[in-house]
Order: structure tokens, then C-alpha cells, then sequence
């Protein structure tokens, strides 16, 4: 879609847009088939974020009812200010221009943790949300961490890293593995709950003390130590040992607070068990994009990615078998 229709469907659709002066950039994010529009209102003042989608993925249409039911059970999240869903676009609340990401390098103790500890509570909100009591205006979700797509992200990593960057041999001998297997099988057999699925430090809003979770349509079933992992041992972003540990802690707090007879062996064993999911399919999408799709700059992150999945691997719950691979 052009900037003029975009320009021309937010004058027709919000009232107090339709005489102003706008001003408007494109914002460079992510993919997925989707443009984001920052426009600016000349007599109000007030910023808002034009997104149109294509139908290429099922995801990108369930934004909006995901948005809905975030908003309803009070999950930070983006309001939605207009919408045209015959034209695949949306008005959206403006959260500026500052993720979990744009704070690396800043002070830990006054600025990191507290937005990182800010953004734990966000997501656990969801977690909280648990399959066995779904609630009734729950929208339609993408598909369940089951067996099947714990197995789809292991292919996508033997397919897409493995064969690229190491060996089709090596990709085979590890596709028989008895150990990637019982991973799978004992993750898909935890009780599930929901969870963002792609919880990163770019998908974090911070706006002031409060944090906003974005691109959230791929909401699903799963573990929400998954999430977990998907934020401390993300790939785009760096933490120390210590400052890794304090996030563990912190979201094991949460859990504790609901349920004091948590095991914390066992839940450090799952959140092992998720980062090498984790890890793996993040490894599996970089090389993906960068070897298809031709986004030569996600080769930056396979040796942060290797080296994080290397260092869990002889953890409980890790994959020493990818040792060989990785190193």
C-alpha cells in the first residue's frame, strides 16, 4: 500500500485527522509481510501507528483480536484507534520509539533491570492465563507447542543451520538422536499456558517505568518458561552471568508467588529445555534469512546464538549432543 492511501484511509477513518496536516515515516521493523507507518497529527499533536498486513501469513490477521483480548484482560499492550479490515490496515496506539533493546549499554541497577523486571511481570500476565481454565472470549490462536512443532523447530534448525553452516551428514546423524526426542516429548507433556512466543528484547516497548509487549499475534499455548528464555538468553542483546541469573530469580519469584511449591530444580531444568528449543529455532530462522531470504545481517547473531545454546548444552536438560555441531 502507498503512503497517499495510507494518508488518505486515516483522514476517512479517524475524525480528528481528516483536516490536519500529517506527517508521516516509515518505520523500519521486523517483516512478516507488514509496513508500519509512524503519522503524526499536525493540529493535535498526538502520533499514531498505521499497519497494513498481507493474508502471506495467518498470524498477521489475528493482530487485532489478539490486541482486543489483551486489552480486555489487562495485558500491556498497543490500543487499537481505528481499523479496515477489508484493506488489511490498522490504527494503533503509538508506545515511541524505545525497546528492551535500545537499553543495552545502559546502567544496569537504575535502567536495564527495572525495565527488564517490568517486562517479566508484563508476560507473566499471560502465563497466569493456563490452558486447563481458558477463558471464554479467548480469540483464535496459532497452533499449540505440541510434540509436532517442538519437532518443527528442531528440523528448521537441522534444516536451515545445520545444513548451511556445518553438514548435511551432520544434520542426519543428529535427526536420528534419541535426545532431541525426549526433549520434545517431555516438554509437549507440561501443563501449557499462554505465552508471546517471540518475547525479545525488540518486541519489549518501554515507555517511562512501564513496559508493553508487541507482536504478540503469535500468541499459542506453551511452556512460559519458553519466553523466559526467549528474553534472557536472546540472541540481539547481552547480559552478564550475574544479570542473566538476577531475571531467572526474579521470574522464579513470580512463579513462586502463585505457586510456593514450585521445584526449583525442576523449573531451571524447563527453562534449560526451552532455551535449547529456543536457541535453536532462532539459529534455524538466522540462517534462513540470511542464506534465502538474503538479510546478510542476521550472520551477526549465529555466533551469539552458537555460543549460548553451546554454554547450556552440558546443563540439565541441555543437548550435549550439539556440542560437536556448535563448537
Amino acid at each position: 500500500m502507498e503512503l497517499a492511501e495510507i494518508e488518505s484511509e486515516t483522514r476517512r477513518v479517524l475524525p480528528d485527522w481528516r483536516d490536519a496536516h500529517i506527517g508521516m515515516s516509515v518505520i523500519e521493523k521486523g517483516g512478516s509481510g507488514r509496513m508500519f507507518v509512524r503519522m503524526r497529527n499536525g493540529a493535535t499533536g498526538e502520533n499514531v501507528i498505521a499497519m497494513h498486513y498481507s493474508n502471506d501469513r495467518s498470524d498477521n490477521a489475528r493482530f487485532a483480536t489478539i490486541t482486543d483480548f489483551l486489552n480486555r484482560h489487562e495485558v500491556p499492550a498497543p490500543e487499537i484507534y481505528g481499523r479496515d479490515e477489508a484493506l488489511n490496515l490498522l490504527w494503533v496506539e503509538d508506545l515511541g520509539e524505545i525497546d528492551l533493546g535500545n537499553l543495552d549499554g545502559q546502567d544496569w541497577e537504575t535502567v536495564r533491570r527495572p525495565a527488564y523486571h517490568s517486562a517479566l511481570r508484563t508476560v507473566f500476565l499471560l502465563h497466569q492465563i493456563t490452558e486447563d481454565k481458558a477463558p471464554e472470549d479467548l480469540p483464535e490462536l496459532e497452533l499449540s507447542f505440541d510434540e509436532a512443532l517442538y519437532e518443527w523447530e528442531q528440523d528448521y534448525f537441522l534444516n536451515q543451520y545445520v545444513v548451511r553452516f556445518v553438514s548435511a551428514e551432520a544434520a542426519e546423524a543428529l535427526r536420528k538422536e534419541d535426545s532431541l526426542k525426549a526433549l520434545r516429548q517431555e516438554l509437549a507433556g507440561r501443563p501449557r499456558a499462554l505465552l508471546h512466543r517471540d518475547f525479545q528484547s525488540t518486541n519489549v516497548m518501554v515507555s517511562g517505568t512501564d513496559t508493553f509487549l508487541i507482536d504478540y499475534q503469535g500468541l499459542r499455548w506453551g511452556l512460559g518458561e519458553y519466553d523466559l528464555a526467549s528474553l534472557v538468553y536472546d540472541p540481539y542483546t547481552v547480559f552478564t552471568s550475574e544479570e542473566r541469573e538476577d531475571l531467572i530469580r526474579y521470574y522464579y519469584s513470580l512463579k513462586q508467588q502463585i505457586d510456593p511449591t514450585i521445584d526449583e530444580r525442576g523449573f531451571r531444568k524447563r527453562l534449560t529445555q526451552c532455551a535449547s528449543q529456543r536457541l535453536m529455532q532462532a539459529l534455524g530462522a538466522y540462517g534462513f534469512l540470511s542464506e534465502v531470504k538474503g538479510k546478510t545481517e542476521f550472520l551477526n547473531f549465529i555466533p551469539t546464538g552458537c555460543s549460548r545454546l553451546l554454554s547450556i548444552s552440558k546443563e540439565d536438560g541441555g543437548l550435549e549432543v550439539l556440542c560437536e555441531v556448535l563448537a
